[in-house]
């Protein structure tokens, strides 16, 4: 979820267009979870291979990645490491949510209630540790760099824009902001909703903040280290209570305020990665997708010759470049 700044964040709608021949860094956790609550069949199940595993995510970066890259935008994933242990109350917290919402959705299902099946089944998506793995496989297949965070995978995010190695974010969050990201994209994965850009120095000038002292107000609404939030206390009341410098009041009532500060401030990322294009390996590529997931030999072939030449100009106008 991240921190919930709702309107207050200023944003502007965009066209795709404006995004070609930049590297968008992708939060990889948060599109996987989109591609699990979007891609489902009309009673609301997710795409399944014949052994019963889910491959909604599979079909979501491999048709999306070849979108991106038909609009000249080269994507890199990024996955997360082990979140700080202050993230513990949270992922419960969503862990009940989904177990809540698989409960109701089995419910209706028994009472053949489609239009409530296809609600509660868009909030149980629940990931396991062989489907992230393979996802990772799917992009070397596909020739696509992808990068293991150490910890969360905004902040990693937010380093590939800091240094350089990315023009911006997508996520539908807001925490690559408070990481420090000076762009984030959000709907990119979305073929209906507009695009939205955000930008670090417009919402600091606009909003005469700080990024530190931003990041003060996300504490005091509710963090993923600090859920909730002080209650009583919502964005507007956030962003008063740090322009007029009574930070200190509350500070002593958030737990772990110090610590907290220090994730965003001084986040956990590495700086030695490999972001290189390579070649689709077709072949295995058309296995895994076909023979081990069952998506359509038809449809996959057409798109693995699509991603090929997509990916070989791409190698080809950077050994041009080399020559400049």
């Amino acid at each position: 979820m991240g921190v919930q700044f709702g309107d207050i964040i200023p944003k502007k709608e965009i066209s795709l267009k404006l995004l070609r021949t930049k590297s968008a860094a992708i939060d990889a956790m948060n599109v996987i979870y989109q591609f699990l609550s979007s891609i489902r069949l009309k009673d609301g199940s997710p795409l399944k291979n014949r052994s019963g595993e889910i491959t909604s995510t599979y079909n979501g970066i491999f048709y999306k990645t070849i979108y991106m890259l038909e609009n000249e935008i080269t994507p890199i994933w990024v996955f997360d490491g082990k979140s700080h242990d202050l993230k513990e109350k949270t992922k419960e917290d969503r862990r009940k949510l989904r177990q809540n919402a698989l409960e109701n959705y089995l419910e209706a299902k028994e009472q053949d209630n489609l239009e409530n099946m296809q609600k509660y089944a868009k909030r149980a998506n629940f990931l396991d540790k062989k489907t992230i793995e393979n996802s990772k496989r799917l992009l070397e297949l596909m020739g696509v760099p992808y990068i293991n965070a150490p910890s969360e995978g905004e902040a990693q995010c937010a380093e590939l824009v800091k240094s350089k190695n990315a023009s911006f974010v997508v996520s539908q969050d807001y925490d690559s902001i408070l990481y420090g990201a000076e762009s984030v994209v959000k709907n990119i994965t979305s073929s209906n909703k507009s695009l939205e850009l955000i930008e670090l120095s417009k919402v600091l000038t606009e909003l005469n903040v700080n990024l530190l002292e931003l990041i003060d107000v996300a504490i005091l609404i509710g963090t993923d280290y600090n859920p909730g939030g002080i209650k009583g206390i919502g964005p507007k009341k956030a962003f008063e209570v740090v322009k007029k410098g009574q930070m200190e009041k509350y500070a002593f009532e958030i737990q772990n305020y110090s610590e907290i500060r220090k994730i965003f401030d001084e986040p956990n990322v590495i700086t030695d990665y490999e972001i290189g294009l390579k070649l689709p390996r077709k072949d295995e590529l058309i296995e895994f997708l076909v023979e081990e997931n069952d998506f359509s030999k038809e449809r996959v072939l057409p798109n693995i010759e699509k991603l090929d030449l997509l990916l070989g100009n791409k190698k080809s106008q950077k050994s041009l470049e080399s020559w400049f």
